[in-house]
Parts: C-alpha cells; sequence; structure tokens
C-alpha cells in the first residue's frame, strides 16, 4: 500500500523520514521550555498552508497575537492565510483562565473538546489540526488518575472522529524521568521527536531525537539543528539530496479574527 506523506517543514528532516509524515496520522514533538516546539508547530503549519491545505491550529499557552507574532519574526506572514479562510487559530488559554472552581471539579471533557474541534474543521474543510501544547488538556484534575487515560482517550476521539493530519506538542521538563507525554509517546503517537539545548562548555547545542516514528524505516537518533532567521528550524547536517526551505463553563475555545490592516 502507497502512504502518502506530507512535509514536516523543517528541512533536512524530511528525507530522513522518507518524505515526511504519514497522512492522517499524529505526531508529538516535545521539550523543555525554548527548545523551538512552537517553531516546529508553525513550520508544519507553514508547509501544508502553502500546498493548498487548511488547518486548525489551537494554541494554550500563548494568545493568536503572540502566535502571529512569532511566526512574523521569521517572516512568516499568517496574516493572508486567515483572511482566506485557509487558517483558524483557536485560543484555550481563556477557558483555563475562566473556569469556575465546579469546572476545576468536572474536569476537562475529551468528548467536548474533539467536538468543538470537529465544528470547526468540517466548517474549514482542514487537513490539519495543531495543537501547541496538548500538555495542559491532557492532565487530570485529579492527581490520584494517570494522565495516559486522558490522553488515550483525548487522542483515540481525535484520530477517529477528525480526518486531519495531527502535530502536537508537549512540554518535557528536564528535570523529571517521567512526563505527561510519555503516556502519548508510548500508545499513541506514530511519532515523536525530542528537541533538546544542552550546554557543553559554555556553548549551547541543540540537537532533535527522533525517538519513533512508526512505519518509516529510520533509526532512532540525535541529529543537531539551529534556528536560522527566515528558515526555522534547519537540520545542520542535512542528508545528502536534501533542499533546505456557573454550573455554565466557558467555552473550550476562542474564535481569533486579527484587526483588518490599515491602508
Amino acid at each position: 500500500m502507497d502512504l502518502q506523506r506530507i512535509s514536516t517543514g523543517i528541512a533536512g528532516l524530511d528525507i530522513l523520514l522518507q518524505g515526511g509524515y504519514l497522512r492522517g496520522r499524529t505526531y508529538l514533538v516535545t521539550g523543555d521550555t525554548g527548545t523551538g516546539k512552537t517553531i516546529a508547530s508553525l513550520q508544519f503549519l507553514l508547509s501544508g498552508l502553502k500546498r493548498g491545505e487548511k488547518a486548525v491550529y489551537v494554541t494554550v499557552d500563548e494568545r493568536p497575537g503572540e502566535i502571529l507574532e512569532s511566526a512574523a519574526s521569521f517572516s512568516w506572514d499568517l496574516q493572508p492565510h486567515i483572511q482566506e479562510k485557509s487558517l483558524v487559530i483557536l485560543d484555550a488559554s481563556p477557558y483555563f483562565g475562566a473556569r469556575s472552581a465546579s469546572a476545576t471539579e468536572k474536569g476537562i471533557d475529551p468528548q467536548k473538546i474533539v467536538a468543538d474541534l470537529g465544528n470547526y474543521a468540517r466548517r474549514l474543510s482542514a487537513t490539519l489540526l495543531i495543537i501547541d501544547p496538548i500538555t495542559p488538556l491532557i492532565l487530570p484534575n485529579d492527581a490520584t488518575s494517570p494522565s495516559q487515560d486522558q490522553a488515550r482517550s483525548l487522542v483515540q476521539l481525535i484520530q477517529t472522529q477528525l480526518n486531519t493530519t495531527n502535530l502536537f506538542t508537549a512540554h518535557l521538563p528536564k528535570m523529571t524521568a517521567q512526563s505527561t507525554a510519555h503516556g502519548i509517546e508510548q500508545y499513541l503517537a506514530s511519532g515523536v521527536l525530542v528537541l533538546k539545548s544542552d550546554q557543553i562548555d559554555g556553548k549551547f547545542n541543540r540537537t532533535m531525537t527522533i525517538k519513533k516514528m512508526r512505519g518509516t524505516p529510520v533509526e532512532p537518533g540525535d541529529f543537531p539543528f539551529a534556528i536560522l532567521a527566515n528558515d526555522g528550524i534547519v537540520l545542520t547536517n542535512c542528508p545528502a539530496g536534501e533542499v533546505s526551505p456557573g454550573d455554565r463553563q466557558a467555552p473550550m475555545f476562542e474564535f481569533f479574527r486579527p484587526s483588518k490592516k490599515q491602508s
């Protein structure tokens, strides 16, 4: 069976993955704060938009305006894609800031999340879904409940009810061997990329670890990368042949409409 692949948007990575991510699968980018998870998400997003795909981008920790600014810092303009209705940015941060005590006790309902996402995806005819980060959506409010159960429920619902290729980011603090993302990478994600930034002899070295990649004949390994103006994440040792390019809860998502530019 010929499986369709789509570009990761990261120069040097597509050739390692035999052409990119498998369409319709779920992928996870993990890493500590500041390692480039949002940049990797934006590169995947821009790559898809350029080839005519439509996308839903869910931001949890940052406001949509900050996402636009992050993209603009690399000379990536998302405004035209929003205006052309090929991109919807959903803001989940108000939900976490406005939840009442009663809502907190009830926890986050994966079915509600997927139902809301499905409405936006269907209206847009979206083929790509990015959640940055997914960590708050899979953390159970009851500390005794395993986060893997919440993660499994959410990701399985997304995979069965949305016809999208999914890229999620997740926090991976350096100080812990176990992470929220562990349940996803172990059981659900088709591929896991781990971004690291380590200081060696006073110099910071960035590496991307391909931890797993189902359906792709690639050996797990560490690959150095740089974050460059206009290009974003680029593997510095590009393989040969690669071309670098009350009871009522607050709504889960807030629709973002950018202000029109003044003529």
